[in-house]
């Protein structure tokens, strides 16, 4: 089997903002896996808030060239434990490799992989379109730009937030998701339940930030209070899958990006334990590319909610496979492994 990586900048269609940071390029690294004529792609993005550079993640990669050149795919979990030694517990890289090799072995068995896995289409989640972070004027010109969608995913975090979703209520009778990216306080988070509540918020990701159980088990209660529907979902406060256990306890569900898990094996066990506890599951990547969104895609079937919106946000297109069409996951006719096809510069 052969092995390349290859380091890509993707520039952003705009400017894209959340309460922690604003990008206009985002940092990936694509992972190709050849054997018998058949190859397989894999990516990971640059994501600074786990620590986790493109620097670093193309070099933990290329260092497994040697144990790559060596093996001849087969299974893709053994595979994975094959790499062990050199991936070095990076779950970034193992991500981007893992989605390589599930990709590529889909291919060699001519099946997509949620097929190979027992699953069906027959109820897939709609996919949101994303909003990022701006003033009320520029994020009402980007809803226009997508009409649309049926689902807009908001991120919010400023003193602002209700006006900017007034604002964005006006302009479409879609479904709202706000995500806060962990930019609230409690006081300001309580503050905002009602009024969210009377828009039509239909879900609320990560509103306090990572490490405050005491204040999302206090705005849990209040929700409660208040009798506010919408759930509520954990996305920074769960670095890895013992954190879930905690988060089950203050939150109504998970944002499982395949990233964090190290790929889509791993990102299948994950997704067991969370429905295991009654919660349930999202996987939402704003800045991926078609190459990951068709890994992600493959476990659409599991999910509750999906953002597949990437690809529309980037200026760069990159590979092609599985889409988003104003919120409708299209799958490519003669898919196999995750649907995703090279060539990525």
């Amino acid at each position: 089997m052969k092995l390349r990586v290859v380091r890509v900048d993707l520039p952003l269609k705009h400017v894209f903002a959340t309460s922690k940071r604003s990008i206009s390029v985002v940092r990936s690294v694509m992972v190709e896996l050849e054997q018998d004529g058949l190859r397989g792609y894999g990516e990971v993005y640059e994501d600074t808030f786990y620590g986790m550079y493109i620097e670093d993640i193309a070099a933990v990669i290329t260092k497994c060239k040697d144990y790559v050149e060596r093996y001849a795919l087969a299974d893709p979990i053994a595979f994975m434990r094959h790499l062990d030694p050199a991936l070095k517990k990076n779950k970034f890289a193992q991500c981007a490799v893992d989605c390589a090799a599930c990709d590529l072995w889909g291919k060699m068995k001519n099946k997509p992989l949620w097929k190979i896995w027992g699953l069906t289409k027959d109820r897939l989640p709609v996919s949101s379109y994303t909003l990022g972070l701006d003033s009320i004027d520029r994020m009402e010109e980007r809803l226009a730009e997508q009409p649309d969608w049926s689902i807009y995913r908001i991120k919010l975090g400023e003193k602002d937030d209700m006006n900017i979703l007034a604002a964005l209520r006006q302009k479409t009778k879609a479904a709202f998701y706000v995500d806060v990216n962990g930019g609230w306080n409690v006081k300001t988070a309580i503050q905002n339940l009602e009024p969210m509540q009377r828009i039509g918020v239909e879900l609320l990701e990560q509103p306090l930030p990572a490490d405050d159980w005491d204040g999302m088990a206090k705005l849990k209660k209040e929700m409660k209070k208040r009798n506010i529907t919408f759930p509520v979902f954990a996305d920074e406060s769960w670095r890895t899958v013992d954190d879930i256990d905690k988060c089950a306890e203050v939150f109504d569900g998970i944002n499982v990006k395949l990233n964090k898990c190290g790929g889509l094996n791993p990102a299948r066990q994950v997704m067991a334990k969370v429905k295991h506890l009654g919660l349930r599951l999202s996987s939402a990547n704003t800045v991926e590319s078609t190459i990951g969104v068709s890994a992600t895609a493959q476990l659409a079937p599991l999910l509750n909610y999906i953002g597949a919106d990437g690809p529309l946000q980037i200026e760069k297109k990159v590979g092609v496979g599985v889409r988003a069409e104003n919120g409708k996951l299209v799958y490519p006719p003669d898919e196999s492994g995750t649907g995703a096809r090279g060539p990525f510069r």
